[in-house]
């Protein structure tokens, strides 16, 4: 497997095998509705998005955690998405850092098709990192392997 290299914010990269792109403004305002501290990759083929969202917090930052931003983002997501189902949380590593996740499922809109997404956030320095994978249901055993092995690939950069 090639390996393609996304930096993220200038803070740490991700390598991701041949088949993906890097995603374009376009794409990540179809997709995500805004690519403000936003990027992503896709393939096409297989229908497979990972995501980046960042944010740092201003006011109350000392206050704010990756269970606090999982929590803003888990909001978004039942308000946005159809037939929006949490199905299990998560935590991991990543990166060496503790991450806080979610499992769900959605429908999308307009349509009988049943995505799946693992989500996860993570701290570096004092900004949040929400990392999201997003495939096709029918996919989901090789996309949590695809997963694995992005998220072993995030290095830090120094």
């Amino acid at each position: 497997m090639n390996k393609n290299v996304l930096s993220v914010n200038y803070t740490f990269s991700v390598a991701y095998p041949d088949g993906f792109h890097e995603m374009t403004p376009v794409e990540l305002k179809k997709y995500f509705r805004s690519d403000a501290h936003r990027c992503g990759i896709y393939d096409k083929d297989r229908y497979v998005i990972i995501s980046v969202y960042w944010v740092k917090p201003v006011l109350l930052g000392f206050m704010t955690t990756t269970r606090s931003v999982l929590r803003g983002a888990e909001m978004v997501l039942e308000n946005r998405l159809q037939q929006y189902c949490m199905r299990e949380r998560l935590s991991r590593d990543v990166m060496g850092y503790p991450a806080t996740g979610i499992r769900f499922t959605y429908t999308v809109i307009n349509t009988n098709i049943t995505q799946h997404s693992d989500l996860y956030v993570v701290k570096l320095g004092k900004v949040y990192y929400a990392v999201q994978i997003i495939g096709r249901a029918e996919n989901f055993a090789q996309d949590q392997q695809l997963m694995e092995e992005l998220i072993g690939s995030m290095t830090v950069l120094s």
